[in-house]
């Protein structure tokens, strides 16, 4: 029986990884009712039956004992995945998307100079109050020198676009 807890254990383990770095966080078979039935949560369980299984194996508890002990922790892990781990990774998803483009209209200070045809740094306080560092260009006729005002006009994926802020 260890055996078939040690398989679980691996291949749960090996599928949460999977579920939670190379696919889209949440979503699933069972996403709209039947959370427990997405992948990740059927990787949760088939981790937890293993670890579960394991350990109350090694520790000398009958067939009976791990069985139970496999059970309780299969529903633990996918409670504390369901409930705990997946809706913090789907509001650091869905705060990553909102930020990059909530740069736009900001104010920054240029960090690193932005030649003409390159790229540069710009650093600005995001809408949050976080202070961010980040590539910018510019198609401003002349380099940007640091210290010199910027207004960020727009975002791609690599660079902020940036244009210089007349001293007053």
């Amino acid at each position: 029986m260890t055996a078939a807890y040690l398989a679980a254990f691996i291949v749960g383990g090996i599928a949460v990884l999977s579920a939670l770095l190379l696919v889209d966080v949440g979503h699933g078979v069972g996403h709209d009712g039947l959370p427990f039935l997405s992948l990740t949560g059927l990787s949760a369980a088939l981790l937890g039956a293993g670890a579960g299984g394991l350990i109350s194996s090694w520790g000398g508890l009958g067939a009976v004992g791990s069985g139970l002990v496999a059970v309780g922790a299969a529903v633990a892990l996918v409670l504390l995945f369901q409930g705990l781990l997946l809706p913090y990774l789907r509001r650091q998803q869905s705060n990553s998307q909102k930020s990059r483009t909530s740069y736009i209209g900001l104010l920054g200070t240029v960090t690193l100079d932005v030649p003409v045809g390159s790229w540069g740094e710009v650093a600005f306080v995001d809408s949050d109050g976080n202070r961010v560092r980040a590539r910018a260009v510019t198609e401003e006729p002349e380099a940007l020198v640091k210290n010199t005002s910027v207004y960020i006009a727009d975002v791609d994926a690599d660079y902020l676009h940036v244009v210089a802020v007349p001293d007053h």
